[in-house]
């Protein structure tokens, strides 16, 4: 449930305070942590729970779909051939339609990802894309979620000319053409979802793939209103006056809402600049077309792609999302009720200075998650005692900044777990800017003390969310 006041209290305590928020600006946002991890590869999708999937066509227009997305495939002089691992194309989508991605329908109009996959190849894309190279992207992405990344590419001199001549361009790029560089995004959370809809989701990412590269550059959606409030009116008040989504029509018998969600208007300039210079190491056509789009709606609808800035209401840095923002997404994304929790007392001096909640807690909150087949997408802080060599150069101690000390943040995501036979829990992570394509294993003795924020299914946290919010921000309630 996303409680208008309750979280306009707690998102105050964050923001109007120095908050604590992916990529603060005395470092690259999202940048890579000195983390020491293990490097694992699992066939994907990777899940436990999955027993009897479809994995044939059994119908005649499954049968004729699956022909005409191969016959495409092997048509193309370009894209037979991932250029990410120099895997058959072909190869990849026989092994979705074996391992039972390419038949669900786990999407939010009950598309199945072969359905999407097949509008895709056979319909028009936007700005004149090739349905070949979406196709495959697409592809790439399903078969191996850890292939997506949120590392921007180089703009070429000539690209940079033609968008410097734009005269509706942003002030702030004339004034400094620079800000087109960027070298370390903020595009964490919003990557973190896209690969998470890959893993868990992947007939709904097979259908946002398809409709934000349609000629619409849009995706729609339906959600229950009870996803973000109990009250009707109060989840359209989140909807239209918080972030900035109007529905399409107000309807109290289904209390269901239809709504369109956009990237920003710089994304198609970004996307073409990748069409044409992409390197290997960089963002795909289809990454920034749906990074722009979670991070637009996440921000109240301020992103710009050209500099992945922001502004909004909720979150004073102008880089990434914060963890109001991020649960809302998480909401339109699942369509049920998540609940943010926010586990670390940070001062007002960005110090971290406790938890409000154990970590047997914490750590049961993540495996109970990971047990129903969900990922967990978690904010983690490094400090001055704890970030390694990624400590600032010339950083001083001084009263007002030591100890632990917030330094940095990040994004990533927990998508499952191991136990040793003491007990001992691994955490098998993914992390979109690490520069690998594998899941990297961390402890949870290494992992969950840096956890600031997760977001989890309501059903899994509720019965602690009061008692731990309380304890990290004081009682609510009290202070309302």
């Amino acid at each position: 449930m996303i409680e208008t006041l309750k979280y306009q209290h707690t998102t105050n305590k964050i923001s109007t305070k120095n908050p604590v928020e992916t990529g603060k600006n005395t470092q690259a946002a999202c940048s890579l942590p000195n983390f020491t991890g293990k490097f694992l590869n699992f066939p994907t999708p990777f899940s436990k729970g999955e027993i009897g999937i479809n994995t044939k066509l059994t119908s005649q227009k499954d049968t004729e779909m699956y022909n005409t997305i191969s016959q495409l495939l092997a048509s193309s002089k370009t894209e037979q051939t991932s250029p990410l691992d120099n895997v058959s194309r072909m190869k990849k989508l026989d092994v979705l339609l074996k391992n039972g991605t390419l038949l669900k329908n786990n999407s939010n109009d009950n598309s199945t990802t072969l359905e999407n996959l097949y509008k895709i190849a056979t319909e028009q894309r936007t700005a004149n894309l090739d349905s070949a190279k979406i196709l495959g992207q697409t592809i790439d992405a399903l078969y191996k979620p850890e292939t997506i990344t949120q590392v921007f590419g180089d703009i070429p001199p000539e690209e940079k000319a033609k968008i410097l001549q734009d005269p509706d361009l942003d002030p702030r790029i004339k004034q400094d053409p620079s800000l087109l560089d960027v070298t370390g995004s903020g595009t964490c959370v919003s990557a973190s979802f896209e690969s998470h809809l890959a893993r868990r989701h992947p007939a709904e990412f097979a259908r946002w793939a398809q409709e934000v590269t349609s000629p619409k550059e849009s995706i729609s959606f339906t959600v229950n209103s009870t996803a973000f409030n109990p009250s009707y009116l109060e989840a359209y008040n989140i909807l239209k006056n918080m972030f900035e989504i109007k529905p399409d029509d107000i309807d109290f018998n289904s209390k269901d809402f239809k709504f369109t969600l956009k990237p920003d208007k710089n994304a198609r300039t970004r996307a073409l600049i990748q069409d044409k210079h992409w390197d290997k190491g960089e963002r795909s056509v289809l990454d920034v077309f749906m990074q722009s789009t979670l991070m637009h709606t996440g921000s109240e609808q301020t992103y710009n792609s050209l500099i992945d800035k922001r502004e909004g209401k909720f979150n004073s840095n102008s880089e990434g999302l914060g963890e109001f923002e991020k649960i809302f997404l998480e909401t339109i994304i699942e369509n049920e009720e998540r609940l943010s929790m926010v586990y670390q007392k940070v001062d007002v001096n960005q110090n971290l200075v406790g938890w409000g909640c154990d970590f047997a807690t914490i750590q049961k909150h993540i495996i109970d998650t990971l047990n129903m087949d969900d990922d967990v997408i978690i904010g983690y802080v490094l400090t001055n005692e704890t970030s390694g060599d990624t400590m600032l150069p010339g950083y001083i101690n001084t009263p007002d900044n030591a100890p632990n000390k917030i330094i940095n943040g990040h994004e990533i995501t927990i998508v499952d777990y191991k136990e040793d036979k003491n007990g001992k829990i691994t955490f098998l992570c993914n992390d979109t800017d690490d520069g690998l394509d594998e899941l990297i294993e961390y402890s949870a003795d290494y992992l969950i003390p840096k956890i600031h924020h997760a977001g989890y299914a309501a059903k899994i946290v509720e019965a602690d969310y009061d008692r731990i919010t309380n304890a990290v921000y004081g009682d609510i309630s009290a202070a309302a």
